[in-house]
């Protein structure tokens, strides 16, 4: 079965979803022995160094990879190691997954409980005596959940 393999170089953060790779050169080829589709370990024929090459994509795993380590093994021959990335591969589905955030760097839900956002509420007591009194029973008035106690 023969499939491509995309070569790539990655300069943008490791952890970004939306990663842009410029293309280096793209290869085609049949795998001649098993390999794993999330660390695959491929052996390539190629006139020319790989040293530009970081990252690829194999459309036939559907996954976008780390490469880890490029190996020389003879003339023309060489070992590629790498790593899936699961950030990249799985973008689309991570992108349209929605969700309530409850913490964020910056931007705080005060709705949520955070053990790690300290927060308190100082009571507020205010008496207030009416100019008239009343007689009788006294009354206590609530407020906007502020209470307020009216007699004498």
């Amino acid at each position: 079965m023969a499939f491509d393999i995309h070569l790539m170089n990655n300069q943008e953060e490791l952890n970004k979803i939306k990663k842009n790779p410029a293309g280096v050169r793209t290869l085609t080829g049949t795998l001649r022995e098993g390999t794993s589709i999330v660390d695959p370990e491929i052996l390539i024929e190629y006139d020319g160094a790989l040293t530009d090459c970081n990252y690829m994509h194999i459309p036939t795993f559907h996954r976008y990879y780390f490469i880890t380590n490029i190996e020389s093994v003879g003339n023309k021959l060489w070992k590629i190691y790498a790593h899936c990335d699961v950030l990249k591969t799985y973008a689309e589905g991570i992108l349209n997954c929605t969700g309530v955030i409850s913490r964020q760097e910056k931007d705080w839900n005060l709705f949520l409980n955070d053990a790690a956002f300290k927060v308190y509420a100082n009571p507020r007591l205010q008496v207030i005596n009416f100019p008239q009194k009343f007689t009788g029973d006294d009354y206590i008035l609530v407020m906007k959940g502020t209470h307020y106690y009216i007699g004498d």
